[in-house]
C-alpha cells in the first residue's frame, strides 16, 4: 500500500524533541552572553565556567547569524524527512543513491543559505570573526546537550513514576498484547472459554476424533475466513495490529532486498518469428523431443494472442516438456505447479493470511509471481502441471476475469492491509500485481481422474492438441539456445500484427464467416468478439512464424468451433458433419486438415 506524503507522529515528535533543543541551545546563548538580558553570574554561565569555557559578547549581528543557523538546521531535518515520505509514497527506497543524493544537495543547500548569509552580514569579513561565530556555536550546542540530556532525563522519570503510580495495581507487561484484568471481565473471559471448549468437544465427538484436533480445524476455517476467535471470544486482529512486513510477508520482502540495487541486463539475441520457431523445434530434437513444425508455430504464435495456453492430450507426448524446454531455449526457467484435486480457490495458489501466526502463508507461486514484478524484461512462464485434477474456474477463477482487463488492472486481492502497515514493494492496497511478462501454461489430461474444462476456459484461451505421436526427423540449421527480452519478443508480435500482408484480408474474412455461419445455423455454435480478437491477433503471428493464414484458421476453427460439438449425438450431428466437410473441401480444399480429421474422428464415433 502506498503511504502518503505527509509527515508520521513519530515524524512529527522527532521535529518537536529538534525543536525543544534548539529552543534551550538559544536559551543557552542568551545565558554565555555577557552583555545580554541575563545575569552574568547565572547557572549556565557558571556551568561554562566550570568547564573552562568564556564567556561571550554578542552583538546584533552574531544573533542574526545564530538565529539563520538554528532556523536551516530545522528545515534541513525537515526536508530530509519529507523526502523519506516522498520515497515511500513513490514506492522507492529511502537511501538509495538517488535519495542520498538528494540528502547531501539538501544539506548543502541550508549550509550555504545560513553561513552565506551571516558572512554577508558580517562583511567586511575576516578569520576573526569566522572563529568567533564557530566559538558561539561550539559553547551554545555542547552546553544545550548537557542540558538537553539533564533535563530529559528528569522528564523522563517524572513520565516513569506517574505511569507506575497510576497502575500500581495492576501488573507490569512491557512487551506484549494488552490485557484485562477487572475482576467482572476475567469472569466473562472465563465462561467463553469454557463455551468454547463445550464447542469443540462436541465438534469432537460428532467427527470422532479429539477435541484437540478440532479445534485446529476450527481454527483452519477461520484464518481462512480472515479472523480467528482466540480465548475469551475476542478477535485477535481487533487486538493487535499486523506485525512488520519481514515477518509478515518474510518470502516477498527478501525478493524486495534481492533487487535493491536493480536487475540484470537481458542481451537478446537478433532473430526473426520464422527463425525462432525453426530453431526452437531443432532445438527440441537436439534433446530427442520431436513435434512438428506446426506445434511449434501454433505455441509460439499463442503468447501474442492470450496469457493462458492449454496444452491437451494423452499423457507422455510432451505437453509439459514443451514449455520446459521453451524457456530453458530462451535463457529463461518454467515454474511449475502440479495441481491438486484438494484445491478450491485462489489461496491454494497465492497462500492466505494465517491470524494465529499473524503471518501470510506465502506459496512459490506466489513468490514466482512477485518476482516477475521485478524481472520484467525476462519472460516468465508459469505450468500449471495437470490443471484440471480439479477445476479452473475454482482455483484460478480471478486470473479468468483479471486477464481481460487491461494490463494496468492485472491485480489479485491478496489480504485487507491496514492502512498504516508498510507493506513489500510490489504488494499495492494488498493486491499482488500479474506482471505483462507472465504467461500460464496448463497441461490437462483426458482421463476419468480429471474435470472437463469448460468453454468458459476454452474460450479466454489457446488449446493445443497432442494427440498424435511425433516421429524423429534429421536436424538442420542452428540448435543452439537464445536470449530475448519480453519487451523484444513482444515487439516481434506487434510487427507481425500490425503487418497489412499477414493479416486476413475482407474476402478471406468472408470465406470464414461462411464456415461459421453455417455452424451457428446447423449446430447452434457460434462464437464472440473475443474469439474474433484472437483470430485477428493469431493468424498474422502464425504466418511471421513461418505458417499460412489457412493453418491458422484451420488450427483456429478446430480447437474453438469444432471441439462443441464433441460428445453431441443427436440424429442431426452426423448429416450435419458431412455438409461441413463438403463446404470446408469447397472453400479451402484441401487446406483445412485439422478440421478434415477432426470431423472424421466425430463421425467414427457417431
Amino acid at each position: 500500500m502506498k503511504r502518503k506524503t505527509h509527515f508520521t507522529r513519530k515524524n512529527l515528535i522527532f521535529l518537536a524533541l529538534l525543536f525543544f533543543f534548539l529552543v534551550i541551545q538559544t536559551f543557552v546563548l542568551l545565558c554565555l552572553d555577557v552583555g545580554g538580558m541575563m545575569k552574568k553570574n547565572n547557572p549556565v554561565a557558571s556551568l561554562a565556567q566550570l568547564f573552562g569555557l568564556t564567556l561571550l559578547d554578542l552583538n546584533i549581528v552574531n544573533y542574526v547569524t545564530y538565529l539563520l543557523i538554528v532556523f536551516y538546521t530545522f528545515v534541513f531535518f525537515a526536508a530530509v524527512l519529507y523526502q523519506v515520505r516522498l520515497a515511500r509514497y513513490y514506492d522507492e527506497k529511502p537511501f538509495s543513491k538517488k535519495y542520498v543524493l538528494q540528502y547531501v544537495a539538501t544539506f548543502f543547500i541550508c549550509v550555504i543559505l545560513s553561513f552565506g548569509l551571516s558572512i554577508f552580514l558580517q562583511l567586511p569579513y575576516s578569520l576573526d570573526k569566522l572563529a568567533f561565530t564557530f566559538k558561539m556555536i561550539w559553547e551554545s550546542l555542547f552546553l544545550g546537550i548537557l542540558i538537553y540530556i539533564v533535563l530529559g532525563s528528569i522528564i523522563f522519570a517524572v513520565f516513569v513514576l506517574y505511569i507506575n503510580f497510576k497502575n500500581i495495581d495492576k501488573p507490569y507487561r512491557f512487551f506484549g498484547k494488552k490485557d484485562i484484568y477487572d475482576e467482572e471481565e476475567l469472569v466473562e473471559r472465563e465462561i467463553a472459554k469454557e463455551k468454547k471448549d463445550k464447542e469443540e468437544s462436541d465438534l469432537s465427538k460428532s467427527l470422532d476424533m479429539p477435541a484437540e484436533l478440532s479445534g485446529n480445524i476450527n481454527a483452519s476455517a477461520n484464518g481462512l475466513g480472515g479472523t480467528t476467535t482466540v480465548q475469551g471470544g475476542v478477535s485477535s486482529s481487533e487486538e493487535e495490529p499486523l506485525k512488520d512486513k519481514q515477518i509478515v510477508f518474510p518470502g516477498l520482502c527478501t525478493i524486495d532486498n534481492e533487487f535493491e540495487f536493480g536487475v540484470p541486463h537481458i542481451d537478446s539475441t537478433n532473430i526473426t518469428l520464422e527463425e525462432l520457431a525453426t530453431r526452437f523445434r531443432n532445438y527440441l530434437a537436439s534433446n530427442h523431443l520431436y513435434f512438428d513444425i506446426r506445434i511449434i508455430r501454433e505455441f509460439i504464435s499463442s503468447f501474442a494472442t492470450t496469457r493462458l495456453v492449454i496444452l491437451e492430450g494423452l499423457s507422455g507426448t510432451g505437453k509439459s516438456s514443451l514449455p520446459r524446454y521453451f524457456a530453458s531455449f530462451i535463457g529463461e526457467e518454467a515454474f511449475f505447479t502440479p495441481v491438486q484435486a484438494t484445491w478450491r480457490d485462489r489461496t491454494s495458489l497465492l497462500g492466505y493470511y494465517n491470524d494465529f501466526s499473524r503471518t501470510f502463508n506465502e506459496t512459490d507461486f506466489l513468490k514466482r509471481l512477485y518476482r516477475a514484478s521485478y524481472t520484467t524484461s525476462n519472460i516468465n512462464i508459469m505450468v500449471l502441471d495437470e490443471l484440471n485434477l480439479s477445476r479452473i474456474e475454482y482455483y484460478f477463477a480471478d486470473f479468468l476475469s483479471v486477464l481481460e482487463y487491461p494490463s494496468s488492472e492485472w491485480k489479485i486481492n491478496l489480504m485487507q492491509l491496514p492502512y498504516s502497515f508498510d507493506a513489500p514493494s510490489h504488494v499495492l492496497e494488498g493486491k499482488i500485481i500479474i506482471p505483462e511478462n507472465t504467461f500460464f501454461v496448463g497441461t490437462a489430461n483426458k482421463d476419468d481422474s480429471t474435470y472437463t474444462i469448460t468453454d468458459k476456459v476454452y474460450d479466454r484461451a489457446i488449446t493445443l492438441s497432442f494427440d498424435d505421436r511425433n516421429e524423429p526427423f534429421e536436424v538442420e540449421g542452428e540448435v543452439g539456445s537464445i536470449n530475448i527480452s519480453y519487451e523484444d519478443l513482444n515487439r516481434l508480435f506487434d510487427e507481425s500484427k500490425n503487418d497489412e500482408s499477414k493479416k486476413l484480408t475482407r474476402e478471406e474474412l468472408e470465406t470464414f464467416k461462411k464456415l461459421s455461419n453455417f455452424t451457428y445455423e446447423t449446430f447452434d455454435i457460434t462464437f464472440g468478439n473475443r474469439i474474433l480478437n484472437q483470430i485477428n491477433e493469431f493468424v498474422p503471428v502464425f504466418v511471421a512464424t513461418g505458417g499460412t493464414k489457412e493453418e491458422a484458421l484451420d488450427f483456429l476453427f478446430t480447437r474453438k468451433i469444432l471441439y462443441k460439438i464433441e460428445g453431441r449425438f443427436e440424429d442431426y450431428i452426423k448429416q450435419g458433419l458431412l455438409e461441413l466437410k463438403k463446404l470446408i473441401t469447397k472453400l479451402y480444399q484441401d487446406k483445412f486438415t485439422m478440421s478434415i480429421q477432426e470431423i472424421d474422428k466425430m463421425l467414427k464415433r457417431l
